[in-house]
């Protein structure tokens, strides 16, 4: 990740079966402390900006949408 500039990405997820996403802490930082609850079956979009190089990033979610 560059460092001195603003990087963002958006990460699609499609979960089927006993999936499971583990987070790297303390570097994802989400809303509230707490990393989204994830349905299997379902696709998740997570948008994700680091202003630092890739040290710390800031995690969105939207998630359960149908396939």
């Amino acid at each position: 990740v560059p460092t001195g500039v603003v990087y963002t990405f958006t990460l699609e997820v499609t979960l089927n079966g006993s999936n499971a996403i583990t987070w790297p802490t303390p570097n994802v930082k989400w809303p509230a402390d707490t990393a989204p609850q994830l349905t299997d079956g379902k696709t998740q979009l997570f948008v994700f900006i680091t202003d630092d190089g890739g040290t710390r990033w800031r995690g969105s979610s939207i998630v359960d949408y149908t396939n």
